[in-house]
């Protein structure tokens, strides 16, 4: 078997996106279950790693991530486009990332092509507006969205541009600006300005659509993100009187596909003010009725949570729950907690302090990140004081 480093990818090694290239496809799950076992082993039984669709035969899936970030720097007076080194915050220079949708460069390298032309200054760190592009595609419809991410929000003709970069991508429903003043490299949570479209595309998971803003987070892979919430919602086991709570909700997903499975009540709550509205209308598109989804600045618990849920979902980000989340947890005592993990360092640290009162009852790798170190984790762990058999 050819290793994909050699023939698709030159930039290995330099740009830092992808780690395991120099493996085949089996090499790496095995090197990604061997991190598993060696971190949560100790937790109970871990099942074989979920592969990414299209990887079964051990050939690495390519072209699936939905979603790309290329900043922009000079060089020499020249436009340099590339993904961000995070080892040094530097660029390298890439036209088009093979673990990428393919119109997704497309968008960016237009985007590249038209900074000149309007008058845009690019950000060296001093001076300029332009920082980065982001560009989402929802491989269930073809709908695309386009963010420029600029220093000080709206620039000159910003309107104008968005036009016509639609105008060359008919897919593209969506263009806005995102303001980011901050020192923090691809930072997008400031002053969003839509110039193209409603500001969001509709994408389709497990059987439920979602409207997905720009600035929301929404898996990157969504064909194994599929196998990732529907091994999630079978583990929660939803009937007619569930009470479900989807912590870090995001755009609802988890949450309203389960509820979808069957629910007696869904609530979720996200410190994103933008997402929290858009679960809120998911929930109502998927025919959810009286589904409460609540923007919590601090994303601290509900106050009035004990014995009000049966199944509370977590999908945290890398750097997991921290030690007043999880004790709310405890408090609140559902039957069940399904945690849904990106990052097993956390994921452990988070279940040494949950064994307090839960039993850990399955754990499932799947792997979203062909390619990359990273890894998803589902667990679903169950009350001390439950008695339901799994």
């Amino acid at each position: 078997m050819k290793r994909v480093k050699d023939e698709v990818c030159p930039q290995f090694g330099k740009c830092g996106a992808c780690q395991t290239l120099n493996l085949d496809y089996e090499e790496e799950l095995s090197l990604k279950m061997k991190r598993e076992i060696t971190l949560l082993k100790r937790f109970g039984h871990i099942e074989e790693i979920l592969p990414s669709p299209g990887g079964e035969e051990g050939e690495r899936p390519l072209g699936y991530r939905n979603k790309a970030q290329y900043i922009f720097r000079y060089n020499g007076g020249r436009i340099n486009m590339g993904l961000y080194r995070s080892s040094d915050g530097g660029l390298t220079r890439v036209d088009r990332c093979p673990m990428e949708a393919p119109e997704l460069a497309s968008v960016a390298r237009k985007v590249r092509k038209m900074i000149e032309p309007y008058g845009i200054k690019v950000w060296d760190g001093r001076r300029g507006s332009l920082r980065h592009v982001m560009v989402r595609r929802a491989f269930a419809t073809g709908e695309m969205q386009c963010a420029l991410v600029t220093r000080d929000g709206l620039f000159d003709r910003a309107k104008e541009f968005a036009e016509e970069l639609a105008g060359r991508h008919p897919d593209l429903k969506s263009v806005s600006v995102i303001q980011n003043d901050t020192e923090t490299a691809l930072f997008m949570n400031g002053e969003e300005y839509v110039l193209h479209g409603e500001g969001t595309i509709e994408d389709e998971l497990c059987g439920c659509r979602f409207r997905i803003p720009a600035k929301a987070f929404y898996q990157i892979n969504p064909r194994a993100t599929e196998l990732l919430y529907r091994k999630a919602v079978e583990y929660a086991e939803p009937g007619p009187g569930t009470r479900i709570l989807d912590a870090y909700c995001g755009i609802g997903t988890i949450g309203i596909i389960a509820a979808k499975a069957g629910c007696g009540s869904l609530e979720g709550f996200d410190v994103n003010e933008d997402a929290v509205r858009c679960a809120e209308k998911n929930a109502e598109a998927n025919g959810i009725g009286g589904a409460v989804f609540t923007a919590r600045k601090d994303g601290s618990f509900p106050a009035d949570a004990e014995g009000k849920y049966d199944v509370i979902f977590a999908d945290p980000p890398r750097a997991g729950c921290d030690r007043r989340f999880l004790s709310a947890i405890m408090r609140a005592k559902p039957e069940k907690v399904v945690y849904v993990s990106c990052n097993p360092e956390t994921l452990a640290r988070d279940l040494g302090i949950l064994k307090e009162a839960y039993r850990v009852r399955a754990i499932q790798p799947v792997d979203l990140f062909p390619g990359g170190y990273h890894i998803e984790t589902i667990v679903l762990l169950l009350h001390q004081q439950t008695k339901v058999q799994f």
